[in-house]
């Protein structure tokens, strides 16, 4: 029998905004304004409830608030690290922002970022789910449609986000 804590979602905002229901049983631990330090913080509340399977999507944040991207990819090397006892592993790619002060600096920095989530996931048997390059429109930002401010997701992104996990998570 799956127990609500098998299953855990985390992340920032978009995580912790969005309704995960058809995914089954499952934890929401988004915490809105989250970061990749926040994350450390606070992981092992995650990894002390044992789940099977966890998604992560962490990082936005970091970049809002100027943090340097190796001090982020530090901190992913860390999260990475301490959770490699969980069975299933799921790392997503962070989202481009729109209508953001230094737009594009953040976007090409969303974009190294992603790369470098894609290799580690690759060098640690995770699995990295591109959402990215479903949601990027050809200016290198969030297609309009798909957020409600720059940042956060419409319904119809979190259909694509969904979409790209469920052949991972069923």
């Amino acid at each position: 029998m799956t127990s609500q804590n098998d299953l855990i979602f985390l992340g920032d905002s978009l995580t912790a905004f969005h309704d995960w229901s058809a995914f089954g049983q499952h934890r929401n631990a988004g915490i809105a304004g989250d970061t990749t330090d926040g994350i450390l913080y606070r992981l092992h509340h995650t990894l002390d409830k044992k789940p099977k399977t966890l998604v992560l999507m962490i990082g936005i944040n970091d970049l809002l608030q100027h943090q340097e991207i190796d001090t982020i990819k530090e901190n992913y090397k860390k999260i990475l690290e301490k959770v490699e006892t969980i069975d299933k592993v799921v790392i997503l790619s962070l989202l481009p922002v729109q209508t953001v002060p230094q737009r594009d600096r953040i976007n090409e920095q969303i974009i190294r970022l992603n790369h470098f989530l894609k290799r580690a996931c690759h060098a640690k048997c995770f699995d990295y789910v591109d959402v990215y390059s479903h949601v990027v429109d050809k200016e290198g930002g969030i297609k309009k449609e798909l957020t409600t401010d720059g940042v956060h997701l419409t319904a119809p992104a979190y259909t694509i986000w969904e979409r790209q996990l469920m052949a991972l998570l069923h």
